[in-house]
């Protein structure tokens, strides 16, 4: 009778079987709804969309249309097929999101709890991302500074390795978000701010997490010598424009990257210069954070992050800096021997 009356939805009995388009169609209902709820951002339901899309095709050239069919065996198949197309960690998370459409489908009764994908998977460690140098970070901003139109990028570049920021993060910075007088960036997640999103698009944070960023002087001097246009965004697009992160990306690929490559070679085989991206101005922050001194709990609140792991994860010692830490160690009590180039010959 409730369910005749709207009041509540049929739900199959556990032993009944449910098809993988049926079952992924529920899941992403269940994700897309009200963030207010627990509901997922736009962003990872589009990429929720993609996995079930790759699923969707693999189960149909396999014949399998049930998620009861969907078992241990399936998974190993599904995961000899997604090494050949997907880095790792892209792996991990598309056999970790199958892993909780599972265990969703099991809680509300769509799948018996003796369908249960047990199957321990192995957390990606590090990052293949690529983290620049001192030497190169000064390079690329001497680049843009001095390269016809590429003046603005310079000023992004500044901002980017001295705040650890998101390309989304600092293409929409204000000035509301910078305090000189308190010397420090704040990065608020304003979904619940109903002033904000009345006046212009609201900002969004990954983890909905706000964070305060002190100012260091070299970016001070930068953002004080900045004009301030009317639409208060700090950072600009050569015209004068809004920064969009893909147009930024393909120019500083196209423009700063590909130029810089010969400076700065990449060993055959090896993560180099070459495969920097804007990305990687976040991890340079990170890295260089440590080596000044930071700890660990400045450098999350900084990043926006929870968990100590993520501070791992962005960390990159270089073989340099290694040398010149071990250089400063004092193991017999002895004179230091400066910054370890004596030693190094």
């Amino acid at each position: 009778m409730a369910i005749d009356r709207g009041l509540t939805i049929a739900r199959p009995a556990s032993d009944a079987r449910i098809s993988i388009a049926k079952g992924w169609d529920l899941f992403l209902a269940h994700s897309g709804r009200s963030e207010v709820l627990g509901g997922v951002s736009s962003g990872t339901l589009k990429r929720y969309r993609a996995v079930r899309d790759h699923h969707l095709a693999f189960c149909r050239s396999q014949g399998l249309t049930e998620w009861t069919a969907f078992d241990k065996a399936a998974v190993d198949s599904y995961s000899k097929l997604l090494c050949k197309r997907a880095a790792y960690r892209t792996q991990y998370f598309e056999l970790t999101l199958l892993k909780s459409v599972n265990s969703w489908l099991i809680a509300n009764d769509y799948l018996s709890a003796a369908q249960k994908l047990v199957y321990p998977l192995r957390k990606p460690q590090g990052t293949d991302t690529y983290c620049y140098s001192r030497a190169e970070l000064a390079a690329m901003i001497k680049h843009c500074s001095t390269t016809k139109g590429l003046n603005w990028l310079a000023d992004l570049i500044v901002v980017l390795a001295h705040t650890g920021l998101r390309i989304s993060e600092a293409a929409n910075l204000r000035w509301s978000d910078v305090s000189l007088a308190n010397n420090s960036i704040q990065i608020a997640d304003e979904r619940s701010n109903r002033q904000r999103q009345g006046v212009s698009k609201s900002r969004t944070t990954k983890g909905r997490r706000s964070r305060k960023i002190p100012i260091h002087p070299h970016l001070r001097e930068m953002i004080v010598a900045l004009p301030r246009a009317s639409d208060g965004y700090v950072l600009h697009a050569p015209q004068g424009g809004i920064l969009r992160p893909r147009n930024v990306l393909e120019v500083f690929i196209r423009d700063v990257i590909v130029p810089l490559t010969k400076t700065f070679p990449t060993t055959a085989g090896d993560i180099g210069f070459e495969h920097g991206r804007l990305h990687s101005f976040r991890h340079f922050f990170c890295s260089q954070a440590f080596l000044g001194g930071a700890s660990e709990g400045e450098i999350k609140e900084w990043l926006g992050h929870k968990e100590a792991g993520m501070v791992e994860h962005y960390r990159h010692l270089r073989n340099e800096d290694a040398q010149r830490k071990m250089a400063q160690i004092n193991f017999l009590d002895t004179p230091s021997i400066g910054d370890g180039a004596e030693a190094l010959g």
